[in-house]
């Protein structure tokens, strides 16, 4: 009887096991992370190509993102992201001189759409549109509503190199927690097995 027990519990336990494993895994493989350097531009300027015409306002100091993305199906992603990085006492905020240093943080959340897939020299390029929520400090807490764009260029079947802008609008805008972009380029690592589900407009 004790025989017959201890087999009926490890078959129960072997069940379980199995069906919580393919749960787990089936999770792991809709999850990313994405590393990498960000670029800030709070100058006042509504231009989004101001980091290439006036560098010396965009913020590059303490410059990392850490970013943890979930697959929802092949072309949505949920997304959370972390980001630092710090105003020198010598750049522009919302146009004005700024007399001290400001370190910047940003939380922010929301959603990514695969809008263009493309193929060049056999290496596929994902286009991508997301919006978002967001809290984030210069000198104090705000809230923000973001929108921004990217592309994913494919490196191998695991690993992407991400290039993406954002701009953040304040909810109450004022100096100096205005409204700003941020830029982004790093890495983005999937745990999906080979072959399995990807980002991408089909």
């Amino acid at each position: 009887m004790l025989a017959k027990n201890t087999i009926v519990l490890v078959f129960f336990f072997v069940l379980s096991y199995n069906s919580y494993s393919q749960k787990n895994s089936k999770f792991l493989n809709n999850i990313s992370i994405q590393f990498g350097l960000n670029w800030v531009d709070n100058s006042g300027n509504q231009d989004p190509l101001t980091i290439f015409k006036d560098y010396s306002d965009i913020a590059f100091n303490l410059p990392f993102k850490l970013e943890i993305d979930y697959l929802l199906n092949n072309t949505f992603e949920l997304f959370l992201s972390g980001i630092s990085n710090k105003f020198l006492d010598n750049q522009k905020l919302d146009f004005l001189d700024s007399n001290k240093s400001y370190t910047y943080f940003s939380i922010d959340f929301g959603v990514k759409h695969a809008v263009i897939d493309v193929d060049v020299f056999n290496t596929s390029i994902v286009g991508f549109a997301e919006v978002g929520m967001g809290v984030f400090k210069v000198e104090s807490l705000g809230f923000s509503a973001n929108i921004g764009a990217g592309g994913i260029l494919h490196l191998t079947d695991k690993i992407d190199m991400v290039i993406s802008s954002v701009a953040k609008f304040a909810i109450e805008h004022e100096y100096p927690n205005s409204n700003h972009f941020l830029y982004f380029i790093g890495l983005k690592y999937s745990f999906k097995s080979k072959g399995d589900n990807c980002f991408c407009p089909y």
